[in-house]
């Protein structure tokens, strides 16, 4: 495993960068001027939801709460897990594990990090419906001393460190969340921690705004710009032109109707990169129709995938046909596949009972999505389906799509270096909804599959258990995967020190002139 990943590292490996873009440029066909600039601009194509690393498992969240934060372990770009806030940690047993700290590590505030701040963040963490699942193996946290605590495990664990490494798993000040809890603030009000950036501000739906932290303890990995901004804008072609025009140094979501473009311009660079970022079109199985496994085996074999990939990605990426991204640890092809059969789905429809058609609601949250949602309506349309879309802002989107108000929804999923990480969330009944789980499937036999996968020592057995939750799920047709679009971020060609990761962990700390 650690060798399918270390590959996709060594194959996504390319130098990326962006402009700064306070309006300064006078360059205006392709970024900002290169005099030596101190802060970056980076586009992105949706604003954040949280600035509570324990409030959020989105991407762009994790854009800032990642480097406002550390965690106890880091994965860095050659595949190995080292210390991050921990110095050390000792397997004493199977569920047992002995960390030190780092000493001396500070707060933005000024305190120092104890055991006690991690005891406080992993417990409060366990409580988050959308990040609990990642420490769902820990049983307590006994604190020996200042720097010495241990982990005890309610079972053996294969995710733990990986876990640890999770944005999800960011350590607080506790002494500093208690204070703002009491005042009747929210830790999104002023957001403190040890990593190399400070909160400096947010404007909801326009921008978020880091600030170089000076007192970082990390001396190898501090920031080699004063400040990082990151612009929110919707609008695909905005995005491009705004990174024409200097207004933005790098841009993370590339329209991918906009990558030709992109490469022809002398002035700036696209890198491209292996990514495991999927995209599908699930059904909400609390709710009829999709409550038959029927149903949603005639939708996907209604659905024109390579069509999907044209309109939407203008085949920058290819039609998918499993649940976990190909470049992933965890990836097997032992699917159900589903080719495009409308007469197939007819005969489906008419056993299910509803050959006369019916109507609902698919909720999508930017245009790409949206994009892929129009295919999937006119080929169900042919069935006598009428699927009405939806479109809102992302966080809109994940709230109610995480309260199941849903009939469907378009969506999409980056599988980081820890399976358990992807089928956890996406398929077991416990994250049904918030966590990560928006089909609301709830299949016992998975949930025993993926939590022996996490536990079983035997590498063969674990294998075996992520084939059997593939082949399960995709029998029971619980999303139609669609495509795995190409990773792309763009640059002002003189931008430096961006690494693109293929989870889209990606760190911005190195940017510069």
């Amino acid at each position: 495993m650690k060798k399918n990943l270390l590959c996709v590292f060594l194959a996504g490996i390319m130098s990326a960068s962006l402009l700064t873009g306070c309006g300064s440029s006078s360059n205006t066909t392709g970024g900002s001027t290169t005099d030596s600039k101190s802060a970056i601009t980076i586009g992105v194509k949706s604003d954040l939801t949280s600035l509570n690393p324990h409030n959020h498992n989105d991407t762009i969240s994790a854009y800032a709460t990642r480097h406002i934060y550390s965690n106890l372990i880091r994965l860095t770009e050659d595949n190995e897990f080292v210390g991050d806030l921990a110095d050390t940690w000792e397997y004493t047993d199977d569920t047992t594990v002995a960390f030190t700290l780092k000493e001396g590590v500070k707060f933005q505030n000024g305190s120092v990090l104890t055991s006690e701040d991690v005891k406080y963040s992993l417990e409060s963490q366990k409580e988050s419906a959308k990040v609990g699942h990642l420490v769902s193996m820990i049983d307590s946290v006994e604190v020996v001393d200042d720097t010495h605590f241990i982990i005890h495990l309610n079972t053996p664990s294969n995710a733990l460190i990986s876990s640890l490494s999770h944005s999800g798993c960011a350590i607080l000040n506790k002494a500093y969340v208690e204070e703002q809890l009491a005042a009747g603030k929210k830790i999104e009000d002023a957001p403190i921690g040890t990593g190399p950036y400070k909160f400096a501000e947010w404007v909801p739906g326009a921008s978020f705004t880091l600030e170089k932290n000076e007192d970082y303890f990390d001396a190898d990995r501090k920031a080699q710009n004063d400040k990082l901004i990151f612009k929110a804008i919707p609008e695909e072609s905005a995005r491009t032109i705004a990174l024409e025009n200097g207004e933005l140094d790098m841009l993370i979501d590339v329209s991918t109707n906009d990558a030709g473009k992109i490469r022809d311009n002398s002035s700036l660079a696209l890198d491209e990169y292996a990514s495991t970022r999927i995209e599908y079109f699930t059904m909400n199985e609390e709710k009829a129709p999709f409550d038959d496994v029927r149903v949603r085996q005639a939708i996907n074999h209604a659905i024109k995938k390579d069509d999907i990939v044209v309109a939407t990605i203008n085949n920058e990426g290819s039609a998918f046909d499993n649940y976990i991204g190909e470049a992933a640890i965890g990836y097997y092809d032992t699917i159900t596949k589903y080719d495009y059969n409308p007469e197939k789905a007819k005969e489906l429809l008419a056993e299910a009972g509803v050959d006369n058609g019916f109507t609902f609601t698919c909720f999508v949250s930017n245009d790409e999505r949206a994009r892929s949602a129009t295919i999937v309506q006119a080929n169900l349309a042919e069935l006598g389906i009428t699927m009405n879309i939806e479109q809102m802002e992302a966080s809109t989107f994940y709230e109610r799509t995480g309260n199941g108000e849903h009939d469907a929804c378009m969506a999409g999923w980056v599988a980081n270096a820890e399976p358990d990480n992807t089928y956890r969330p996406l398929f077991t009944s416990a994250n049904a909804g918030a966590g990560g789980n928006r089909s609301f499937y709830k299949n016992p036999e998975v949930d025993a599959l993926v939590d022996d996968a996490a536990t079983n020592r035997d590498k063969d057995a674990v294998a075996k258990d992520y084939q059997t939750v593939l082949e399960t799920i995709s029998a029971d047709a619980i999303w139609t995967p669609l495509y795995s679009p190409r990773g792309m971020v763009a640059r002002n060609k003189d931008l430096q020190g961006f690494t693109p990761s293929p989870i889209m962990m990606h760190n911005f700390y190195n940017l510069h002139y």
